[in-house]
């Protein structure tokens, strides 16, 4: 029986869970076929699914300003030992999962020491927006990458690199059931004929600090169009502070799905089932439109920032969305406020819009599901499209 080596670096926290389902599928696929040596950086699922850590994914965060010097000299003394020991090790394969920052550097310096090496890495960074010029390192340094998104392995092949496209895990994101959504509207205690809006406003600190504010303003306009409206914002822990500080500066009725205080299992579930019940979504410019769009929620997408950062986008950031729905289908059917654009009264117009013309609201949400199949709803599960690309390009089964 063939015993294969597989090292596994996810780099951040969002890796962890498509290194747990990699781990899965590439031992479901290999099966009585051969064992597997799963080691590498990862969390706690992908620990679950059998890799054996050499460091602690934590290892590789930075917490805070007052932090950043020491973690910089933790992160390059973990790069350099991670280093050491994949040459030291020799697996069949190194796959390294998003985090290219961390990564990419990893791949060089293997490549540098250990010039016959495999290394796959998964998630495509956004050199098709920007910093094209990183397409030079990674001929150089990958042999295959594995891509979330369509567009993408025609991007690269002309820049002669290999690139499978193999799909996007929000196409095997579950929807929620009946029942919970029934229970979860039901412990809301709207009247029937309430208008609900989803208010998003981002998942880091400084985002939320800018936006919020922004989205507070749009709801005392909606409110006095449509007294009958309600609002629901769930946000992750991290920026729950400054949410209820914002919230009691701007004395605005909204109901407010605390992470901190559930799971993270029933937080998911408390969230799909929002979108399930919203008849349109307020949101700050990020990977929660793929979720919107999963949840068949017409949305808003917003980004204020400030002067150098909105002049260095308009500079160098090629693509012309801001949003992965009208990137992937080419059109503007999702309405985009950014930048100066992004004021209260264009964002209370656009929403009066979505909520009293069904017709366009649902040409937006047809252009959804366009994108949604495009990333590969309804074909093999990703996981399993990226473990037969991984053992194909290895000449494995």
């Amino acid at each position: 029986m063939k015993k294969y080596k597989i090292f596994i670096c996810a780099g951040e926290h969002s890796g962890d869970f498509l290194g747990s389902e990699l781990i899965k599928a590439i031992s479901k696929e290999i099966g009585d076929g051969g064992s597997i040596i799963f080691q590498g950086i990862g969390g706690n699922l992908m620990e679950q699914e059998g890799l054996v850590p050499i460091f602690d994914l934590s290892r590789l965060s930075v917490m805070g300003l007052k932090d950043i010097f020491t973690s910089i000299v933790s992160i390059f003394s973990i790069l350099n030992r991670t280093v050491s020991y994949i040459i030291a090790w020799k697996p069949d394969v190194v796959i390294t999962i998003d985090a290219p920052e961390f990564n990419l550097r990893l791949s060089s310096k293997i490549r540098k020491k250990w010039k016959t090496a495999k290394i796959i890495h998964y998630v495509v960074p956004s050199v098709w927006a920007w910093r094209e010029g990183r397409t030079k390192e990674i001929k150089k340094n990958l042999d295959h990458m594995l891509a979330l998104l369509p567009f993408e392995p025609d991007f690269l092949k002309r820049h002669g690199i290999s690139c499978d496209f193999v799909g996007h895990p929000i196409c095997s994101d579950s929807l929620p059931t009946t029942r919970d959504v029934i229970s979860f509207k039901k412990s809301l205690e709207f009247k029937s004929s309430a208008k609900i809006v989803t208010v998003l406003p981002g998942s880091r600190i400084g985002e939320v600090k800018r936006m919020l504010p922004i989205f507070f303003k749009v709801m005392k306009l909606l409110k006095k169009e449509f007294p009958n409206i309600e609002f629901v914002c769930p946000t992750p822990k991290v920026v729950v502070p400054v949410f209820n500080f914002l919230k009691g500066k701007y004395k605005v009725k909204i109901t407010h799905i605390d992470s901190s205080l559930l799971t993270s299992q029933d937080f998911e579930v408390m969230k799909k089932s929002l979108y399930a019940c919203s008849d349109m979504a307020i949101a700050t410019s990020g990977t929660v439109s793929l979720e919107l769009a999963r949840g068949g929620v017409p949305m808003i997408i917003c980004y204020k920032t400030g002067f150098f950062t909105t002049l260095l986008y308009k500079l160098f950031i090629k693509v012309k969305s801001a949003n992965l729905i009208n990137i992937i289908t080419n059109r503007q059917d999702v309405p985009e406020f950014l930048f100066e654009r992004c004021t209260p009264l264009n964002i209370f117009k656009e929403s009066k819009k979505i909520l009293t013309d069904k017709s366009y609201a649902e040409k937006q949400l047809m252009a959804s599901r366009e994108a949604i199949r495009s990333l590969g709803y309804g074909s093999l599960h990703p996981a399993t499209r990226a473990a037969k690309s991984v053992l194909n390009h290895l000449k494995i089964n």
